[in-house]
Protein backbone atom coordinates (compact mmCIF):
# COMPACT_ATOMS: atom_id res chain seq x y z
CA UNK A 1 0.00 0.00 0.00
CA UNK A 2 2.89 2.37 0.95
CA UNK A 3 4.72 1.34 -2.30
CA UNK A 4 1.82 2.76 -4.67
CA UNK A 5 1.46 5.78 -2.70
CA UNK A 6 5.06 6.85 -3.76
CA UNK A 7 4.68 5.44 -7.22
CA UNK A 8 1.43 8.02 -7.72
CA UNK A 9 3.53 10.61 -5.59
CA UNK A 10 6.16 9.55 -8.02
CA UNK A 11 4.63 9.77 -11.37
CA UNK A 12 6.46 12.43 -13.74
CA UNK A 13 3.34 14.40 -14.91
CA UNK A 14 2.13 14.59 -11.33
CA UNK A 15 5.83 15.25 -9.90
CA UNK A 16 6.33 18.01 -12.99
CA UNK A 17 2.99 19.57 -11.42
CA UNK A 18 3.83 19.71 -8.13
CA UNK A 19 7.40 21.50 -8.99
CA UNK A 20 5.19 24.05 -11.51
CA UNK A 21 2.33 24.69 -7.98
CA UNK A 22 5.53 25.20 -6.07
CA UNK A 23 7.37 27.17 -8.51
CA UNK A 24 3.96 29.59 -8.62
CA UNK A 25 3.95 30.24 -4.57
CA UNK A 26 7.88 30.21 -4.59
CA UNK A 27 7.71 33.38 -6.63
CA UNK A 28 4.89 35.04 -4.84
CA UNK A 29 6.56 34.16 -1.81
CA UNK A 30 10.22 35.68 -2.83
CA UNK A 31 8.78 38.17 -4.55
CA UNK A 32 6.44 39.93 -2.86
CA UNK A 33 6.45 38.68 1.18
CA UNK A 34 10.25 38.15 1.46
CA UNK A 35 11.87 39.88 -1.61
CA UNK A 36 15.04 37.71 -2.93
CA UNK A 37 16.29 37.65 -6.51
CA UNK A 38 17.88 34.23 -5.92
CA UNK A 39 14.81 32.92 -4.69
CA UNK A 40 12.35 34.35 -7.21
CA UNK A 41 14.82 33.48 -9.94
CA UNK A 42 14.89 29.89 -8.70
CA UNK A 43 11.16 29.46 -8.44
CA UNK A 44 10.73 31.00 -12.28
CA UNK A 45 13.13 29.30 -13.99
CA UNK A 46 12.25 25.54 -12.23
CA UNK A 47 8.35 26.16 -12.64
CA UNK A 48 9.68 26.62 -16.63
CA UNK A 49 11.70 23.70 -16.90
CA UNK A 50 9.19 21.73 -14.74
CA UNK A 51 6.86 22.95 -17.67
CA UNK A 52 8.69 21.98 -20.66
CA UNK A 53 8.85 18.01 -20.85
CA UNK A 54 5.43 16.71 -20.73
CA UNK A 55 4.77 13.11 -19.43
CA UNK A 56 1.25 12.62 -19.78
CA UNK A 57 1.25 10.35 -22.69
CA UNK A 58 3.40 7.41 -23.60
CA UNK A 59 6.34 9.18 -24.56
CA UNK A 60 7.67 12.36 -23.01
CA UNK A 61 7.67 15.31 -25.32
CA UNK A 62 8.69 18.66 -25.33
CA UNK A 63 7.23 22.61 -25.61
CA UNK A 64 9.19 23.69 -28.12
CA UNK A 65 8.12 27.72 -27.14
CA UNK A 66 9.40 26.61 -23.63
CA UNK A 67 13.32 25.92 -24.70
CA UNK A 68 13.08 29.23 -26.33
CA UNK A 69 11.98 30.63 -22.63
CA UNK A 70 14.08 29.16 -20.42
CA UNK A 71 16.79 29.75 -22.61
CA UNK A 72 15.92 33.50 -22.93
CA UNK A 73 15.74 33.66 -18.60
CA UNK A 74 18.97 31.76 -18.59
CA UNK A 75 20.58 33.96 -20.98
CA UNK A 76 18.95 37.12 -19.56
CA UNK A 77 20.64 36.55 -16.12
CA UNK A 78 23.85 35.22 -17.65
CA UNK A 79 23.96 38.89 -18.94
CA UNK A 80 22.81 40.28 -15.78
CA UNK A 81 25.49 38.83 -14.22
CA UNK A 82 28.61 40.22 -17.14
CA UNK A 83 27.01 43.83 -16.79
CA UNK A 84 27.10 44.02 -13.36
CA UNK A 85 23.25 44.15 -12.46
CA UNK A 86 23.25 41.38 -10.34
CA UNK A 87 21.94 38.40 -12.43
CA UNK A 88 21.51 35.62 -10.48
CA UNK A 89 22.66 32.92 -13.48
CA UNK A 90 23.39 29.75 -10.52
CA UNK A 91 20.01 30.31 -9.45
CA UNK A 92 18.86 29.90 -12.93
CA UNK A 93 20.68 26.85 -13.32
CA UNK A 94 19.70 25.23 -10.53
CA UNK A 95 15.71 25.93 -11.18
CA UNK A 96 16.30 24.48 -14.93
CA UNK A 97 18.06 21.46 -13.47
CA UNK A 98 15.80 21.08 -10.72
CA UNK A 99 12.83 21.47 -13.30
CA UNK A 100 13.96 18.72 -16.04
CA UNK A 101 16.23 16.48 -14.14
CA UNK A 102 13.29 15.77 -10.85
CA UNK A 103 10.77 14.42 -13.51
CA UNK A 104 12.93 13.01 -15.88
CA UNK A 105 14.23 10.76 -12.79
CA UNK A 106 11.24 9.75 -11.98
CA UNK A 107 10.20 8.66 -15.29
CA UNK A 108 13.44 6.84 -15.92
CA UNK A 109 13.20 5.13 -12.31
CA UNK A 110 9.93 4.38 -12.99
CA UNK A 111 9.95 2.69 -15.88
CA UNK A 112 7.63 3.84 -19.00
CA UNK A 113 5.15 5.43 -16.33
Amino acid sequence: MLGAFFRRSLAPDRLARTLIYAGIAGFIWFYFIQPSPFGSTLSVTTLVGAGLVQYGSDKPFVIPLYIYVLAALVLAQLVGLLLGAGGQLGAALLGSALGLGLPHLAYRLGGKA
